[in-house]
This record gives structure tokens, sequence and C-alpha cells, in this order.
């Protein structure tokens, strides 16, 4: 059975929990869930680093799953009376799945491509399958038929996150890609580590379960 959208937003905002919103043109974006209304989610953002029209994807964890969902910000500004910081409306909800269980909550590793549109890819599910991973970069290969496919010197959006830690996101560059008849092998370098001793926490506790 699949997952009520608007009842698990609404029990996210009685806990008031916590959501990762990435713009289309990158750079997260944590806020909190603080109301659900008949035309979208009120979220608290620092400083009010959205404004009105951005297309966002986000990230919620409930009881220790994640899901994951696109959405606009409808208006900035938005009045929240319990917070000191201002909220914005997101609206246009669409392509709410569930994505596993969360990191954060203690369910389990993260490692998973970020595309500009569409649902995430996780690279520790086959088909796909994560072949290296280090402070510096990644390999990985995606069956050859995939349907998301990067260019060398492309850039890619990774999201990592263990239990007991907050997700992190990094960006990174395609070193080399080479490809045969079933496979389609890739080599990254990060270059958009915005903490890098989260990111190195991440990584070393991802990389010693591999």
């Amino acid at each position: 059975m699949s997952a009520d959208p608007r009842r698990l937003f609404q029990e996210a905002a009685q806990l008031r929990s916590p959501l990762e919103l990435m713009p289309r043109q990158g750079g997260l974006v944590r806020g909190v869930l603080v109301r659900v209304e008949k035309s979208g989610l009120v979220v608290t953002v620092p400083a009010r680093r959205l404004t009105g029209g951005e297309d966002l994807r986000c990230w919620v964890s409930v009881n220790a799953m994640a899901y994951t969902f696109e959405a606009s910000v409808i208006r900035a500004g938005v009045p929240v009376p319990d917070r000191s910081q201002d909220g914005v409306l997101l609206g246009f909800i669409d392509r709410f799945v569930e994505a596993g269980p969360s990191a954060s909550g203690g369910g389990g590793r993260l490692v998973e491509l970020v595309p500009p549109s569409g649902q995430p890819v996780s690279l520790l599910v086959e088909p796909a399958r994560l072949l290296h991973l280090a402070v510096d970069g990644a390999s990985f290969s995606l069956p050859a038929g995939a349907k998301l496919v990067w260019v060398e010197q492309g850039r890619v959006t990774l999201r990592l996150g263990v239990p007991g830690r907050e997700p992190v996101m990094v960006s990174g560059r395609v070193r080399t890609l080479a490809s045969t008849d079933q496979q389609l092998l890739y080599d990254l370098q990060f270059e958009g580590v915005e903490d890098p001793v989260a990111h190195r926490f991440v990584v070393d506790a991802l990389a010693s379960t591999l």
C-alpha cells in the first residue's frame, strides 16, 4: 500500500521534521516543516535563501523512513508565528516516493545520484554498483541501457548518508567514462564539498562497509 503524502506531511509538521531542499541550480538548503495548508507546505529556512518560483527536490524523514518529492516555492516571507525565521510556502507537490530507510533515523546507508529532475538513483541497489568511494572521488557502474547518462567532464550530484548523521551533498565531475556492451563505468572527482569535516566522516563510514 502506497504512503499517503498528506498524512505523512501532517505527521512531519507535528514533529517539526527537518527537510532538505535542493534548488535546480544546486546548493543544499535545510529547513523545518512547520505547517500543512490546503495550498501546500510551510517551511522555515535560514535567511530566506529561497525565492518565489524556484523548483526544488526535497527530502523529509518520518518514523525512520525517508521520502523524496518535487515542489515549487509559491511564496517567500510567509509568517510563521512560532519561529523567529520567515517561512516559505511550497506547492505543486509532485513525484512523492518512498526513498527507503532514513540515514539520520538509523535505518541505513545512502549513496545516491541526484539528477536535475526525476527520482534519485541508489548506487547501493542493483543494477547500479558502487565500485569505489573515497574523500576525493568515487567510481560506479550503471547498466548500458540506463536512462541517466553523464558525459565526460559533466557534473554529477551525490547524496551520502550513514545512520546517526545528517546526509551530505557533494558535486563531482566525470573524469572518465568507459562503456561496454553491458555497463557504463564512471570515475568521479569530487569538487563541491560544502562541509569537509562532515563529508570525510560520512565517506569514511561508508567506505568501511563496502
